[in-house]
């Protein structure tokens, strides 16, 4: 029976968009190409196998299967010291546009959809000179689990210009950010109107001014809209109260076209003990509070959906790759991994990495 090649032509083409890399080594002794190094570390990835050392492992192990389908030049695979000198040297902005175009492809968003923007450092990882974790900020698609974009930052200072930037750059207009108060900034609301957006933004100590307007008007003004939702769960029962006002101070003249004030009161009770936080909304949506229940619990689903999923299942937490780009440019092919699973019906990435593990054709049919 014939055997069955992948052509490398077609790989979105994945493989033709990572050969376009920089690539900084020296030519004199260069065995391997970038591309084919980026490839096979995905395809660990997506086994399961991480760190230097078990992607060496993969290749070993798999190293026939992948002779035969990714064809490198004289039969020669790349040894682990070779993909650790790479995933060091490869620049994590080109990744960056290169993971970018791949989501204008294959991410479909619709108008009011949410996208949560988060960052997250890795933990184990810290940088040459200034002794900091490497922080990643990501733009989440909630509703599919994907991500679109993503941005390095040095601190966590740092991330709302990175934050800033993905808005700027994302090319879907008409979505709703939501983010966490750190980015209630005007200058981001602005960002997010000039992309023809919506927002909600939950609002803290760190603009006291407009958090004591805003508990003025939950205290004094009417309830427009109500909702309330009721959950049980490992004998955890949590109620989320939502109520939304009409914008009643002209706060829109300080920050831009604010319509709505939202409430939301949850209250968690276990056997011996109740937990009640409160916090507050501003947004230029005119919706019910319905909508912003759903919508406003959605967000943590970028904890539990990318960065649990990271951390625990493709073992990002654990990982001791910590110099040059290499941190970055891995936590970047996590989150393609991740999206590659998603976008072809696997909801469960563990469960994913087990059924596919070690099948090298199939994992690289996934890529297509």
């Amino acid at each position: 029976m014939k055997k069955t090649r992948i052509n490398k032509s077609n790989m979105f083409s994945l493989y033709e968009e990572f050969s376009k890399l920089s690539d900084v080594r020296r030519a004199q002794g260069k065995r391997h190409p970038l591309e084919l190094v980026i490839m096979i570390v995905i395809l660990s990835i997506m086994s399961g196998w991480d760190g230097y050392r078990a992607v060496g492992d993969f290749i070993e192990k798999n190293k026939k299967e992948l002779i035969e389908l990714l064809k490198p030049k004289k039969n020669r695979l790349p040894s682990f010291s070779t993909i650790r000198r790479v995933m060091k040297s490869v620049n994590f902005d080109e990744l960056c546009v290169l993971f970018e175009r791949w989501a204008k492809i294959h991410i479909r968003i619709k108008e009011k959809e949410w996208i949560s923007i988060d960052g997250k450092a890795i933990r184990g990882t810290l940088s040459d000179d200034e002794k900091r974790f490497v922080n990643l900020v990501s733009l989440f698609c909630v509703e599919k689990k994907q991500v679109f974009s993503m941005g390095k930052v040095d601190d966590k200072s740092n991330e709302i210009p990175k934050v800033q930037e993905l808005i700027e750059k994302f090319p879907v207009k008409k979505v709703i950010y939501r983010m966490d108060a750190m980015h209630c900034q005007k200058k981001t609301v602005k960002k997010i109107l000039k992309k023809d957006s919506f927002y909600v933004l939950q609002v803290k100590e760190n603009q006291e001014k407009l958090l004591k307007k805003i508990k003025f008007i939950c205290k004094y003004f009417p309830i427009i809209s109500s909702n309330i939702t009721k959950e049980k769960n490992r004998g955890r029962l949590e109620k989320r109260e939502v109520c939304v006002y009409k914008e009643g101070l002209d706060l829109k003249h300080e920050w831009s076209d604010i319509k709505q004030v939202i409430k939301v009161r949850r209250t968690v009770k276990n056997k011996d003990e109740k937990s009640e936080e409160t916090a507050f909304f501003i947004t230029n949506l005119s919706e019910k509070a319905s909508f912003f229940n759903k919508g406003i619990r959605g967000h943590w689903r970028i904890e539990n959906s990318l960065h649990y999923i990271k951390d625990v299942v493709l073992n990002e937490d654990r990982s001791r790759i910590r110099t040059g780009s290499a941190p970055q440019n891995m936590s970047l092919l996590r989150t393609l991994v991740i999206n590659i699973f998603r976008l072809k019906g696997y909801s469960r990435i563990k469960q994913a990495t087990r059924l596919i593990s070690g099948n090298v054709k199939l994992m690289l049919s996934l890529l297509l």
